[in-house]
């Protein structure tokens, strides 16, 4: 009979090591894996997306949320050159600096020269959602916001009756068109308005002249359509309402404001479109991703997930500069955040 080998120390400490060694190499191979193909897909992605554009509604589709697949690009690739995974970092290269150059400056201290005496213009825009049963909180929002213009989407006639009971006073000046649907729009201000023009195509919108302090400002107040229908993305019909915003946009000479529920993100071709004519005020001026929808509160009573959009957008043409502008923290209700911006005149005067 033969004895059984003895396990040495070191035989029995090699164990223990070989199972961390195994570990660590599933757990490498699982990281260039899913790495990898998050890496070919996001680059796929977006040499499509140069090509074919939302002529493809896949491609639209993908628009609406891809700033929220490059978001891990950020922390993957400095982690790939750490484990010196080259191929890796070849493969993220294009979705990182996708999103630096999208979103890297709203990251960065903001240099913004306003003369101390030029004229400041607050603006607030807010969807405050159609079926808003908390008309003193939305009333609550507008009063301590400071803001001497308000655009309001989605009006009701019970709010619009709000505005017109509790906030005469500190608005002597509205123009509101509030409806049963969510084509209700709405604009309140300190100054005097004019020429206020309300359309519908799919949704509903608003264009007036507003004298500030004699200056002949025009503003828009917008709300195209959401393209998308289930997981089906269909944007002619937003585009549609773009283009009549952007033709009657053009024929002003005056000092331009378009604020509203855009319905899309700063990836789609419609933002393209119209950024080629007018700036968008956060990009300028904001800070952070400036997400302000959903609330999840609202839609699904998730109270600590934050927003992971932005869609609602203030733009402005070379008459104004802009001076800062953020996401508020309290909906008063609405699935949508208010947005505030504050401008001054080009040149400071006014």
């Amino acid at each position: 009979m033969t004895d059984s080998p003895v396990q040495t120390p070191l035989a029995v400490a090699r164990i223990p090591n070989t199972r961390r060694y195994m570990l660590r190499r599933v757990a490498i191979n699982t990281y260039i894996a899913l790495v990898g193909a998050y890496g070919l897909n996001t680059t796929l992605y977006l040499v499509l997306r140069a090509i074919v554009g939302e002529r493809w509604g896949l491609i639209g589709l993908f628009n609406s949320f891809f700033h929220l697949l490059i978001l891990p690009a950020v922390i993957l690739l400095p982690l790939s050159l750490l484990l010196r995974r080259r191929w890796l970092v070849i493969e993220l290269i294009a979705p990182f600096l996708f999103f630096i150059s999208n979103y890297g400056g709203q990251f960065l201290p903001r240099n913004i020269n306003v003369p101390a005496e030029a004229p400041r213009l607050n603006l607030l825009s807010f969807n405050i959602n159609k079926d808003n049963q908390h008309t003193d909180d939305v009333i609550r929002i507008v009063r301590e916001s400071n803001a001497d213009v308000v655009a309001i989407q989605e009006l009701s006639t019970w709010v619009a009756d709000g505005f017109n009971t509790q906030l005469a006073t500190l608005y002597p000046y509205r123009a509101l068109h509030p409806q049963a649907d969510f084509s209700g729009q709405g604009i309140l201000s300190r100054y005097p308005l004019s020429a206020d023009e309300y359309w519908q195509i799919n949704l509903g919108h608003q264009s007036l002249q507003m004298d500030w302090n004699g200056q002949p400002v025009a503003f828009f107040n917008v709300h195209p359509i959401h393209p998308l229908r289930g997981i089906q993305f269909d944007g002619q019909s937003r585009a549609e309402e773009i283009d009549e915003m952007l033709r009657r946009a053009s024929t002003v000479s005056d000092p331009v404001l378009i604020a509203g529920d855009f319905n899309m993100t700063n990836l789609s071709d419609d933002y393209g479109r119209v950024t080629e004519h007018y700036d968008d005020t956060y990009q300028q001026v904001g800070w952070g991703m400036g997400f302000g929808f959903p609330n999840f509160d609202y839609a699904f009573h998730i109270k600590y997930l934050p927003p992971i959009a932005r869609i609602d957008y203030i733009f402005h043409n070379d008459h104004f500069q802009a001076v800062s502008m953020r996401v508020g923290t309290d909906s008063g209700g609405s699935d949508h955040f208010p947005v505030y911006a504050t401008f001054a005149l080009a040149g400071g005067s006014g």
